[in-house]
């Protein structure tokens, strides 16, 4: 039990050095998993090396397919190629589906970038909805805002789910099948709620009609005619996620012995996929030059140093808590309430959230905590990285750069905020929950 006193008394710490005294995750992580490894009583040395290794071992696992996807990300975004996706599917569903549509829209185009970038790319066209087909823009916002961050949370390539199955040790292309199960169910319930009478009868009012937002669409409207082909902007997200999907499908049914099987399983590889995708990305420009192999992709690198390091120590801290030995006391507890096992994870994912405000911190910091757990908990490293997922996004509140992302963009006060957003992502969580619960009937 003082192993169970040790990693709940790790958790407060580490809530109260980000949320309290605004300590970097990297160094709150990194303090926290030295400090509990010397209180369990581990040989010094041994607390170094484990740091150390845990760091080492993530960053093997994930370390290059988050650059990868990043940069995909940053292609997309600076070719117009992200554009070209959400006008194709705004006019594929039509403005008389337009909340789908713009769910819809937020959850392709996230995949490959970060939710907050995907609202700056978005809100001038929704704001265009809005007042084209005289639809309340709160129901547009909370839409889009779902969207986003669904798949942000729950699909790899995006950075916390891949970082969060790279701490478990899950199977990437078998967390992506899922994720998209359950981000279906997840916005499509969410879709009630932004369609609902309250919403439109409290906050009727239509996008604003300023020059700025005129201005705003007109831009977006110019890079969609200048993008490359919407075939090929898809291309950079769709060829990695079939190969990653083929190899899992491959390494549990088929002959591991043939020419087939391995070359499958080598270029379904996460890291060597994304590498492919990142070499079609490079096709999406008119001309490939100096500033989209050199410019481009180091400002790709420089955005995806934060969540590398966070990912490297998260896998630290779970390091430490692996080898004091942990997981079966609080297994045998676990055991003993009889509730369904992916709640534990779930409900941790969604504390660490609600407690520092970052998606993508919940995810690799409760994947930390549940390395241990793992093999007590009796469900696969995949389901366990969907069961974070759901717990990551709900209940994002004002500590979170999410928040204020959507808030300010719409140009809502802090109590529109709580609405379009909180309110929203308590939502979002309660349906991921009623999923992950449903679909760990089927997979373990």
């Amino acid at each position: 039990m003082y192993s169970v006193f040790l990693l709940i008394l790790s958790v407060v710490i580490l809530m109260v050095l980000i949320s309290k005294m605004h300590l970097h995750a990297f160094l709150s992580l990194l303090l926290v998993s030295l400090l509990l490894g010397v209180a369990s009583g581990l040989p010094l040395g041994d607390v170094a090396n484990l740091v150390a290794a845990g760091f080492g071992g993530t960053m093997q696992n994930i370390g290059i397919v988050i650059v990868c996807g990043v940069i995909v990300g940053e292609v997309l975004e600076a070719t117009g190629g992200a554009q070209k996706i959400a006008d194709s599917i705004l006019k594929l569903v039509g403005i008389k589906r337009a909340t789908l549509a713009t769910a819809l829209t937020g959850g392709v185009v996230s995949i490959p970038t970060f939710c907050d970038s995907g609202f700056v790319i978005l809100n001038p066209v929704i704001k265009a909805l809005s007042r084209t087909g005289k639809i309340p823009y709160m129901c547009l916002v909370t839409a889009l805002m779902c969207g986003l961050l669904t798949t942000h949370s729950l699909v790899p390539p995006t950075p916390g789910p891949i970082a969060a199955a790279g701490i478990l040790g899950a199977d990437v292309g078998k967390v992506m099948v899922y994720g998209l199960i359950v981000s279906v169910p997840v916005i499509l319930i969410t879709l009630l709620w932004c369609n609902s009478k309250y919403l439109k009868n409290k906050y009727p009012e239509i996008a604003p009609n300023d020059d700025d937002d005129l201005l705003a669409n007109k831009k977006f409207q110019e890079v969609v005619a200048h993008a490359p082909s919407t075939f090929m902007s898809y291309l950079p997200i769709v060829v990695p996620i079939i190969l990653i999907v083929t190899r899992s499908f491959v390494g549990q049914y088929a002959n591991q012995e043939t020419a087939v099987a391995q070359f499958v399983n080598f270029i379904g590889t996460p890291y060597i996929a994304l590498l492919l995708g990142t070499l079609l990305s490079f096709l999406l420009p008119s001309k490939l030059t100096a500033e989209v192999t050199d410019t481009w992709v180091t400002r790709a690198l420089k955005n995806s140093c934060e969540i590398l390091l966070i990912t490297g120590i998260a896998g630290s801290y779970g390091k430490v808590l692996q080898n004091m030995g942990v997981g079966d006391v609080l297994a045998g507890i676990i055991s003993n309430t009889g509730l369904p096992s992916v709640l534990l994870p779930f409900m941790i994912s969604a504390i660490v959230l609600i407690a520092q405000g970052s998606a993508t911190v919940a995810l690799t910091t409760t994947a930390g905590i549940v390395l241990p757990l793992l093999p007590s908990l009796g469900i696969s490293p995949e389901l366990a990285v969907i069961a974070i997922a759901g717990g990551s996004f709900c209940g994002v509140l004002p500590m979170g750069s999410y928040f204020w992302c959507v808030t300010k963009l719409a140009g809502y006060d802090i109590k529109k905020g709580y609405v379009a957003v909180t309110a929203t992502t308590f939502i979002m969580g309660g349906a991921a929950l009623i999923s992950i619960l449903l679909l760990s009937l089927f997979v373990h």
